[in-house]
């Protein structure tokens, strides 16, 4: 029987934004038009990745009818306390009477936080929960992304949010694998927090060093990956110090005792914020468990390795004029 002219399927968020801060928040940044006509707002451009305190706003816009600052954070995988958190943050820190959180699906508790928050603050501050979807419909050439919104002033739809106490099956095993990991290294003095930086595949532990250094952890592209993240306040700053560290590389990489598997990637990424330098591994969150602990384990032995390398040369490189 053929399609028909009305039908249509839903497609995974990231079919189309395979990474949410390189893919996803520039076309966001590009498309805050779309957004704001799915919310009655009229939203300008001003910043993205805005430095609030240790953290980045993905988004800082305008309301230009009132004049007011917007705080926009997204993410491409179910909502999480962390964003909440970072939410409010930014929204605070930055100054915005307007908070607008972006996902595929929001959790039922997320989404109440935003509900009340409504009814608790004056009419001047505002909480938006929004849905992102793909849509491919019958006989199109393109899919096409929509937003729905999910919690608005004055009102929440709760058909759109994930019923109470649901914690998606990916995100439940992802927690399950990094949490001996996190424990493990905080109890060891590795670092003194760990958070999520861009979706719940990753663990990211801030550096005393500086509060744009950190080292991470994290399944990306089924690959396993332990890697070092440099986004100070300066991009250029950032890229100054990649290049010096790079000046190292040899030395490093035969230092590092990381096994004829591992993948060493020098990321200088011209074209964001942030550098990176990596070592990468094969693996999966859906490998079979004896594999997942094997990943574990290669993750617990790199990490701090790549701290004792790299701290004393960025120590050296940051204290420097």
């Amino acid at each position: 029987m053929p399609e028909r002219e009305d039908e249509s399927e839903q497609l995974a968020v990231r079919d189309r934004w395979e990474h949410e801060a390189l893919n996803f928040t520039p076309w966001l940044a590009k498309n805050l038009q779309v957004l704001g006509d799915s919310l009655g707002l009229k939203l300008e451009w001003i910043q993205s990745e805005v430095p609030i305190g240790p953290f980045f706003l993905d988004i800082l816009a305008r309301e230009t009818r009132e004049d007011v600052k917007v705080a926009i954070e997204n993410q491409l995988e179910e909502t999480d306390l962390h964003h909440l958190g970072q939410l409010l943050t930014y929204a605070t820190g930055c100054g915005a009477h307007i908070a607008i959180w972006v996902a595929p699906e929001f959790g039922y508790e997320h989404a109440q936080a935003l509900h009340l928050l409504n009814e608790w603050t004056n009419e001047r501050i505002r909480f938006y929960g929004v849905k992102v979807e793909v849509i491919k419909k019958a006989g199109a050439p393109c899919p096409e992304s929509r937003f729905r919104e999910v919690v608005y002033p004055g009102g929440w739809n709760k058909s759109a949010t994930l019923p109470s106490g649901e914690m998606p099956l990916s995100k439940r095993r992802h927690h399950e694998f990094f949490q001996p990991i996190v424990s493990k290294l905080l109890a060891d003095g590795f670092a003194d927090s760990a958070y999520q930086r861009f979706n719940h595949a990753d663990r990211t532990f801030p550096s005393r060093l500086h509060k744009g250094i950190a080292y991470a952890v994290s399944f990306y592209k089924d690959k396993a990956w332990v890697s070092l993240h440099i986004e100070l306040d300066d991009t250029q700053r950032t890229k100054k110090v990649f290049d010096e560290l790079k000046a190292y590389q040899e030395q490093v990489q035969e230092g590092v005792v990381a096994g004829s598997s591992t993948d060493w990637r020098w990321n200088r990424h011209d074209s964001f914020l942030f550098s990176t330098i990596n070592m990468v591994n094969d693996g999966s969150i859906d490998d079979p468990p004896a594999k997942l602990e094997k990943t574990r384990a290669w993750m617990l032995d790199l990490l701090p390795k790549l701290k004792d390398s790299f701290d004393p040369r960025l120590r050296e490189i940051l204290a420097a004029k």
